[in-house]
């Protein structure tokens, strides 16, 4: 399952002290399910909570947070919508400068089916379009968007 990698990628790129002590970040799925399509390949998807779990974390929690809305942004976009968690957590504080923090985070993974020729199969672990755009770029390569000069209602400018 390539997200749980690549959300470990993204906490150690943010938290240099883990790539320094890489036993203290540990990561397990409970709660799994599996989400059967019917689809005539087979394809199929999982849906577990992924804990996360940093000990004796010195960086500032907000940066883990921001390293996984990051992620989510690409990995897990329903996650970001008005109204949903993002993730629970749980913070033990060992002292003024040192937490365990553990996270929960509510993941689906699609799994594209393709049979191979003479029998078997391959498994292609689907990822999640981006669905944002960074704020200053056209779509499909265009022009980048340019910003708002002005606006006009019934022909007469309207001060911003």
């Amino acid at each position: 399952m390539n997200k749980i990698d690549s959300l470990r990628a993204a906490i150690v790129a943010a938290t240099p002290e883990l790539a320094t002590h890489p036993a203290r970040l540990r990561m397990w799925v409970d709660r799994g399910t599996l989400e059967a399509r019917q689809t005539a390949s087979g394809s199929f998807g999982f849906a577990f909570r992924l804990n996360v779990l940093i000990m004796e974390l010195a960086t500032d929690v907000g940066v883990i947070s921001e390293a996984i809305i990051r992620w989510m942004r690409v990995n897990q976009p329903d996650r970001l919508a008005p109204g949903n968690k993002a993730f629970t957590f749980d913070v033990d504080f060992l002292d003024n400068n040192i937490v365990d923090l553990m996270i929960e985070v509510e993941i689906t993974q699609s799994v594209q089916v393709a049979p191979k020729e003479g029998g078997g199969f391959n498994l292609t672990y689907i990822d999640e379009p981006d669905p944002l755009f960074d704020d200053d770029l056209g779509l499909g390569g265009a022009a980048p968007v340019p910003l708002l000069a002005g606006i006009q209602l019934g022909g007469q400018d309207v001060e911003l």
